[in-house]
């Protein structure tokens, strides 16, 4: 990111986008979205990993590190694009919470009609479009679809370790087996991210016609019921059996008191160190391909992370394991020189992360929210530096609203209507106009601030999995007035080159 240029931006994950197919998606409301984002001149779009979420909706427990998430393929634009013989009915309200379960199987349905169509009326232009992608992502798309076509037949709660052993270890004459007996269903999962891929570049293209750049997220860890621990074992903290030795998490934080156990493995780094730290940097470039600006969530990990004995309900009695971050990203660097990123440091931040977040000379994250407790935080609005990328609030954080009337202590209630002449109607914009004001040379406001909601529109609660990823804002919900405030914000602090 540049960090001589003010600049502000907008966070909202594609799922939160208006659409009558039961999720937002990458067609009509996200070309209007971005219209809005033109009008109010911001710079950057924010979003989550565009990678497939879990049941849940969460994409930070996705199945792959690569694949991205079909469920924001448009329907429509299938439709428009001659995939579809016809448009689908919708089958949802614009705005209403979004159904992980329902849309699995809705939107499941409706690209195995477009890969029978294609597979029927394909064109010349679309099958020679197709086999170049599948070239293209050669380097992760075979294992991806081998492992989803192997998880809906032997079933998706079924985690690949009681698979058949054969299987589990990947023997050649197994694979080459299983590849023969599931072949359509191979080719159905490579055409789901080949129509991944067509939209979303489609859309990026789009953005970037408007001299506006996506930031996007790269969480450090994946599940350990994935295509990449299946396909790459050697690389995790595994036992013979593919079964986590030591699952990551975070000691006792702002967000929980007892800290968080992901359950993720953990990274085999002298492994991966020995082949020059391969799928690191093949998943680096499948980032780079997706984002202009990469988010590194959970950065300190690439200094030390923190594992916890496997079947553990509570991180307390974890320990820091060291992580060779600077030849990591020594590599990153030499093999990708115009990467930009934005180091997500928040949690347990030590001095060591510090120093290597100042050797890659990286901005790091501020959330204001977190600076009326302690005024000498680096999260208060005094203290923000220049090289520093400033938010309201993040996923993980209640809206604004929802904060100061049912997050916030007594102290920060009355810090906040001091320092911003606050009330609960007034105290999102306020804290927005505040962060504009202010040093940091990136601004990012969630949409659920700039629209003023409370509670009801928070996206996440960390150490849950119920009513989460789900919320969704309406077509009318967006004004031009809204866009004008920004606007004015953008042009009274120079936000804007």
């Amino acid at each position: 990111m540049k960090k001589t240029v003010r600049t502000a931006g907008i966070l909202l994950h594609p799922t939160s986008l208006p659409s009558r197919y039961g999720i937002g998606d990458f067609g009509p409301s996200a070309y209007r979205f971005v219209d809005m984002l033109v009008n109010a001149k911001q710079s950057y779009w924010q979003l989550l990993p565009l990678v497939v979420p879990d049941i849940v909706g969460s994409p930070y427990a996705s199945s792959s590190a690569f694949a991205g998430n079909w469920f924001l393929i448009s329907p429509e634009l299938l439709a428009d694009d001659g995939f579809l013989p016809v448009r689908p009915e919708p089958w949802s309200d614009d705005n209403e919470p979004v159904r992980y379960r329902e849309v699995a199987r809705r939107k499941r349905a409706v690209l195995m009609t477009a890969w029978e169509h294609f597979s029927a009326h394909g064109t010349a232009a679309q099958r020679a479009s197709f086999n170049a992608f599948v070239r293209r992502e050669r380097y992760w798309l075979y294992d991806y679809a081998l492992f989803a076509a192997l998880k809906e037949y032997f079933g998706v709660t079924i985690p690949w370790t009681r698979w058949p052993h054969s299987l589990r270890h990947r023997r050649p004459e197994t694979l080459a087996t299983w590849h023969e007996k599931l072949h359509a269903q191979i080719i159905f999962h490579k055409f789901t991210q080949w129509q991944f891929d067509l939209q979303w570049r489609r859309l990026k293209r789009y953005v970037h016609a408007h001299d506006i750049r996506v930031i996007g997220d790269m969480p450090l860890f994946v599940t350990r019921d994935s295509a990449d621990t299946w396909s790459n074992p050697h690389g995790f903290m595994l036992d013979r059996m593919g079964r986590p030795k030591l699952v990551a998490g975070v000691p006792p934080d702002y967000f929980s008191s007892r800290g968080q156990v992901w359950g993720d493995p953990l990274y085999d780094w002298k492994h991966m160190a020995t082949n020059g730290f391969t799928w690191w940097l093949n998943r680096f470039r499948r980032s780079f391909d997706l984002y202009d600006v990469v988010r590194l969530d959970h950065f300190r990990g690439y200094v030390a992370t923190w594992g916890v004995r496997a079947g553990s309900h509570s991180s307390r009695h974890g320990s820091w394991h060291a992580v060779p971050g600077k030849e990591l990203f020594d590599r990153v660097q030499r093999r990708f020189p115009f990467a930009s990123f934005i180091a997500e440091d928040l949690g347990l931040i030590t001095n060591d992360v510090v120093t290597f977040r100042n050797y890659l000379e990286l901005p790091g994250v501020r959330v204001l929210q977190f600076g009326f407790d302690d005024l000498g935080s680096i999260h208060a609005l005094k203290n923000l530096s220049r090289r520093c990328v400033a938010y309201t609030g993040t996923h993980d954080n209640n809206t604004t609203r929802g904060w100061f009337t049912t997050d916030a202590s007594r102290l920060e209630r009355k810090r906040a209507r001091h320092m911003l002449r606050a009330s609960e109607k007034s105290v999102a914009w306020l804290m927005i106009k505040a962060a504009y004001a202010s040093r940091a040379n990136s601004v990012i406001v969630p949409l659920q601030d700039i629209l003023n909601l409370g509670s009801e529109a928070r996206l996440n609660t960390p150490g849950t999995r119920k009513d989460n990823w789900r919320w969704r804002f309406g077509s009318s919900d967006i004004s031009v007035g809204m866009a004008s405030r920004l606007r004015a914000l953008v042009m009274q602090h120079r936000r804007r080159v």
